[in-house]
């Protein structure tokens, strides 16, 4: 076989190959949604990311929604092409901001879908809002497109079910019926109920009435939203609903409790100037818990107790809030605390 004849084989042979069939793109009968049921809050963002199973088709596969309905009626509806201003962080988020307008710059905000799927991805995000149905209503309906060159697979009755929206958290209150939880005891009653309340982590703290140790359930833990600011407060009171004066925490420090800014403290509260929601990211910092969740702070004082030895009591919360206002967080004590020496 001469080299020539040889040459026009090999480009023939090429020439095929560009257009067998192995070489189209291929997408999976067997790719799948590992979740088609989704029940998020209303009034945080929240994604659902690597929930698509290409099961090897070829990628990139875009997605996109359709055929959005109410899951009780089968009416088409447009609640879910509404759109929304969203904040972005376009610089990354360290903790170790210094102002509000430090953390300001490294946000921008965009126009958005309120129930959106990434396009490349099939990644779906709630958008913070409010005005979905919520949950008791069975919600939405949804059908989900993905293709690519190789062809087309439908996801036919995908659901949305959001909560109503719950401004902080620990939240005390059913995100169905909105309804403050309550308890049964055990007993033959069933219309006793107590309702609970959220409580701190509490230890070396002394009941001043009977120099008991006090126990979290001695504190009650409220959130208020008093204005449409961006500030937290912390407040204290005694059983009397008096105010302790914060200086009682004689420990604590106010400075680097929290990602806050501006501190003001009086006889009354410490209030701090902040950006929300609260922790900004789920990033850990010094601010936050240990997976970076939620904020956390602690509380703390020292005095002398029985025996002449030195105690430290302290208090400490882990908590959200999602919703911007000028929020103060109120720590009741049912029994008053001891921040007195013996």
């Amino acid at each position: 076989m001469t080299m020539k004849r040889l040459i026009l084989i090999l480009l023939l042979f090429i020439s095929c190959r560009k257009w067998a069939p192995d070489d189209l793109d291929y997408l999976s009968a067997r790719a799948v949604y590992n979740q088609t049921v989704f029940a998020p809050v209303m009034g945080r963002t929240t994604l659902y990311s690597q929930i698509f199973n290409t099961d090897n088709s070829s990628t990139p596969i875009q997605f996109k929604i359709l055929n959005v309905r109410i899951k009780k009626t089968g009416e088409a509806v447009t609640d879910l092409d509404q759109t929304v201003d969203a904040l972005v962080w376009k610089q990354a988020y360290t903790g170790y901001e210094t102002s509000l307008d430090e953390i300001n710059a490294k946000r921008t905000i965009e126009k958005h879908t309120v129930w959106e799927i990434r396009p490349e991805s099939g990644d779906f995000v709630l958008w913070s809002a409010t005005g979905l149905r919520a949950q008791p209503d069975s919600g939405y309906l949804f059908d989900v497109e993905a293709t690519n060159s190789g062809g087309k697979n439908v996801y036919k009755d995908m659901s949305l079910m959001p909560f109503r929206e719950q401004p902080y958290s620990p939240y005390e209150y059913d995100p169905v019926t909105g309804l403050q939880k309550a308890t049964y005891p055990n007993t033959n009653d069933s219309s006793i109920f107590v309702l609970q309340y959220n409580h701190p982590g509490i230890s070396n703290i002394t009941n001043d009435d009977n120099n008991l140790d006090l126990k979290s359930d001695s504190v009650r833990v409220l959130f208020h939203k008093a204005g449409n600011g961006h500030s937290v407060t912390f407040k204290f009171m005694d059983k009397d609903s008096l105010p302790i004066d914060p200086a009682q925490f004689n420990l604590t420090p106010w400075d680097s409790l929290m990602h806050g800014f501006d501190i003001q403290r009086t006889t009354t509260g410490v209030t701090y100037q902040v950006a929300y929601p609260i922790p900004l990211m789920r990033y850990k910092t010094r601010f936050t818990n240990g997976d970076g969740s939620q904020a956390y702070v602690k509380f703390s004082f020292t005095r002398v107790g029985f025996g002449n030895l030195r105690q430290t009591g302290t208090i400490d919360l882990s908590f959200n809030i999602y919703q911007e206002g000028d929020w103060e967080i109120i720590f009741y004590f049912r029994n008053n605390p001891r921040f007195r020496d013996e």
